[in-house]
């Protein structure tokens, strides 16, 4: 074992060392903002992300200021991150934003110095010189000395553009959406797009709330206590880490934060992407009661079992909320060339149909059977899924009449549903049966479709 040299520095200068790296790896490699700023509101130290924001940010106003070929040849401290570090700190968000816009973070920044009383999750808007929007959800707190005293404030901000985004989507969709019932004129088209919109916009409201959640209990607000403490020793730092029960524990503790914060924004990305893909198919429904003014259905090639799981999904809340048992039995098949959105359509509405038929089942456990293959014995013509349950049945004399518009056996049920899936079927040439033994006895719902199998690439 080697002695200790004269050239090595103290144990207590190891673990400030080493702190200093964590700091730095979290500064350097957080996708959120985070700043420190004194007690005029000039920046003292920002992270990566923050400078890459402000310089994105810098050079467009640079730009908007400069028209024409003297706005490509950038001054200086535009020209790379590393130099625009240098020049920001001891500068304002007056410097980088103007003074008007900067003026609500100043107010923010001061009324936190003088009270200090933090800020929690403040929507921002930033909107560049060329009309690009970009929305933060922002804490900022007080930041104080080892002494308790205020000497000026530190915070997080979170791109939560796409979050915004999305919800203007909706609310556009949802504009649409009446837009189009009231061109069309008819009550059954109105009351259809209505039904199918209504479906997934359950989804939509599922993962909304999963991210307005993610948010709230961002991991982030441990960092920022996590910063502060250290900024209390600023001036004992080594000694904290190596001596103090709290500071002991420091240094794993922002270890296991980064990994977290990593994890959250994979999570937040993933759900996002979720998002999407139902506002993605809200739109589409829009378009098919469209297609009855004449528009040509969109065929493209699907992974049959990609376009199941969106539809489960879709529904995923209300099975899990019920506790109801789920089957999968699907065939494998090759990727497909279908009517994507008038299927997943379809599928969200018979899923849904057999949760509600399970609804006060008790005598045994509740159950849905999604099962998809080959319904021909050729194989690549027809295409059969069925969705069963074991719940509450259809009786004989209502067999030939649950696809009729406006039937419905529940007491808060419109009729729509079904009705809906029946002409979604016929539209793409296949069809749509219901079988059941009778009441208590459960029901399957047959989708069959003509499909093609995608060519493989030469």
């Amino acid at each position: 074992m080697n002695s200790p040299t004269s050239e090595d520095p103290p144990p207590g200068q190891q673990a400030l060392d080493s702190d200093h790296d964590l700091l730095g790896a979290l500064m350097d490699n957080s996708p959120d903002s985070i700043f420190f700023k004194d007690l005029e509101s000039r920046f003292v130290k920002i992270s990566r992300s923050e400078v890459h924001n402000l310089l994105r940010l810098s050079i467009s106003r640079y730009r908007a200021a400069h028209p024409g070929d003297d706005g490509h040849v950038l001054p200086k401290h535009l020209a790379s991150a590393e130099a625009f570090e240098k020049f920001v700190i001891g500068k304002t968000d007056a410097d980088i934003y103007g003074q008007e816009r900067a003026s609500d973070f100043s107010q923010d920044e001061q009324d936190i110095i003088r009270t200090g009383i933090s800020v929690v999750e403040k929507s921002e808007k930033t909107v560049h010189p060329d009309g690009h929007i970009v929305w933060y959800l922002t804490t900022k707190g007080p930041w104080r000395d080892k002494n308790g005293h205020i000497i000026g404030t530190f915070g997080t901000s979170k791109n939560i553009s796409e979050l915004k985004a999305a919800q203007s989507k909706i609310e556009e969709v949802q504009a649409q959406l009446l837009a189009t019932a009231r061109m069309a004129g008819m009550a059954e088209i109105a009351s259809n797009v209505l039904h199918n919109v209504g479906n997934v916009l359950n989804s939509v409201n599922i993962s909304a709330g999963l991210i307005s959640t993610q948010l709230r209990n961002s991991k982030l607000r441990g960092l920022e206590r996590a910063l502060a403490l250290m900024d209390e020793h600023a001036s004992d730092l080594g000694a904290f880490l190596t001596q103090d029960a709290r500071g002991k524990l420091l240094p794993a503790y922002l270890r296991e934060l980064a990994r977290t914060l990593e994890q959250e924004h994979a999570s937040m990305s993933a759900e996002l992407l979720t998002l999407g893909k139902s506002v993605d198919h809200i739109k589409q429904v829009i378009a098919i009661q469209q297609s009855y003014a004449g528009t040509p259905r969109v065929v493209e090639s699907v992974k049959l079992s990609e376009l199941l799981e969106d539809a489960l999904r879709m529904n995923s809340d209300a099975l899990t909320r019920h506790k109801v048992s789920l089957v999968k039995e699907f065939a494998l098949l090759p990727a497909l060339r279908l009517d994507r959105h008038r299927t997943l359509q379809v599928l969200v509405n018979l899923i849904s149909n057999a949760k509600q038929a399970l609804d006060g089942l008790t005598e045994r456990t509740p159950c849905i059977t999604l099962s998809a293959a080959w319904a021909d014995q050729a194989e690549g013509q027809l295409l059969r899924i069925t969705v069963a349950d074991n719940g509450e049945g259809i009786a004989p004399e209502n067999l030939t009449r649950v696809f009729s518009h406006g039937f419905t056996t529940r007491k808060n049920g419109h009729g729509f549903g079904l009705h809906s899936c029946a002409l979604a079927a016929q539209e793409m040439g296949g069809s749509l049966s219901a079988h059941s033994l009778g009441a208590g006895q459960g029901a399957t719902f047959i989708l069959d479709i003509p499909v093609e199998i995608t060519p493989t690439p030469p």
